[in-house]
């Protein structure tokens, strides 16, 4: 018998206790305790999936230097991908075989959202907004496309009522948590991370319990990938690439075979600098 597999990405601005700055970065005074928060959220996720007779879990730590969980207290029956760069930015290991789902644990509102503590796309200081097809894409988009290349469906997602609200718009029925209710970029009104991490107990095993309602929509071939740049000039640099055209002074447009080859591109423009060139 085939084991049961899971596969979770990972990231802290939508985890319980997180509002600022301050938890999010290494400099932070309470960045450490932010892991804290950040690897009990996880770990609660696996322990339901382990209930419900999940075998082993993949999990992505897809925040900062992508080194933000405490390895050393996650379960053992689970993987971890750590640091950059990887192929397929907040989903890599998505590829490697067969997931009965994926669940968004921490996700956040993207960078043109009204709404959402700590709202951005891939790259706070550098992209204004990323689209696929002629659609706004936040990364919750980009994470659900790329899974759905490999036939994953989004099954949970987790972080602030905004960020919910968005990830129910844009993936009908997946199991949404609510870990606390944004206030403003860097404000919130929180659940102790103690609850949120129940709560997210909780949705991992209601999600479970009702694999058949979710289904994973690839995007056709060819899609169509547009970057809004922060700076005129990393815009003006990316056209120098070859298959890359700017569109107006700050966004280039990309077409990528599948979401293969837009998650490599958005990888090497996140990952090289080229954003935010001197």
């Amino acid at each position: 018998m085939s084991k049961k597999r899971l596969y979770i990405s990972a990231d802290i601005e939508g985890i319980g206790g997180v509002v600022s700055g301050e938890h999010t970065t290494p400099a932070g005074f309470e960045y450490q305790q932010a892991r804290e928060w950040y690897t009990a959220e996880i770990n609660a996720a696996c322990k339901a999936a382990f209930a419900h007779g999940i075998d082993d879990i993949v999990i992505s730590d897809s925040h900062g230097n992508g080194q933000s969980l405490l390895i050393d207290k996650l379960p053992d029956n689970v993987q971890l991908v750590r640091s950059w760069p990887r192929p397929l930015c907040m989903m890599e290991g998505v590829q490697e075989g067969h997931f009965v789902g994926a669940m968004l644990i921490g996700y956040h509102a993207g960078a043109s959202d009204m709404r959402g503590g700590l709202r951005h796309t891939l790259h706070g200081g550098a992209i204004t907004e990323v689209r696929l097809n002629g659609k706004v894409a936040s990364e919750t988009v980009i994470s659900a496309a790329t899974a759905a290349h490999f036939g994953v469906p989004i099954i949970m997602a987790s972080g602030d009522d905004a960020y919910v609200e968005h990830a129910q718009s844009v993936l009908p029925g997946v199991e949404g948590v609510t870990t606390k209710w944004a206030i403003s970029v860097t404000s919130g009104r929180l659940l102790l991370p103690r609850v949120a991490q129940q709560l997210v107990g909780e949705g991992a095993a209601n999600a479970l319990s009702r694999l058949s309602d979710f289904k994973a929509e690839r995007l056709p071939d060819n899609i169509v990938l547009e970057v809004v740049c922060m700076q005129r000039r990393a815009a003006e640099l990316l056209e120098y690439l070859p298959g890359v055209k700017r569109t107006d002074a700050y966004t280039i447009e990309f077409v990528g075979k599948d979401m293969v080859e837009v998650s490599k591109f958005l990888t090497f423009i996140t990952s090289s600098g080229a954003l935010t060139p001197k």
